[in-house]
């Protein structure tokens, strides 16, 4: 699972995509924020929607290079629930120190842009599956 702030432009839709791509190598099932934008639901559908998320899947990837609330409540979901995290971010991005300390960090991945996160990002699946 892939978490991070909705898609608000293509840059970032083609981010989501190209992490997935990625990722869809590892697992069976990868899901984006780009489902959740997509998502019409009520809000407490859409809530109940992520947690649902969060409980099924077995291993969470957070792009963090903005903040959002939303996402900063699905890693703590996470962490209650013991699933691994490890945390992307555009390099000179803040993450925040919350995170930093969550139990169920794996690594944090900074990166300069599209195709250092397509190496990082897969150098590091790839070490930890």
């Amino acid at each position: 699972m892939i978490l991070g702030s909705l898609p608000k432009n293509k840059l970032k839709e083609e981010l989501y995509n190209s992490m997935a791509e990625i990722c869809k190598k590892y697992a069976k099932e990868v899901s984006t924020p780009i489902e959740t934008a997509g998502f019409k639901g009520s809000y407490p559908e859409r809530y109940e929607l992520a947690f649902k998320k969060v409980r099924e899947t077995d291993f969470i990837i957070g792009e963090l290079s903005e903040p959002s609330t939303g996402q900063g409540m699905e890693i703590r979901e996470a962490a209650i629930l013991k699933k691994p995290l490890v945390v992307v971010a555009k390099e000179k991005s803040k993450v925040s120190g919350l995170v930093k300390g969550c139990p169920v960090l794996e690594g944090i991945v900074y990166y300069r842009d599209l195709e250092d996160l397509k190496t990082k990002l897969n150098k590091f699946l790839k070490g930890y599956c």
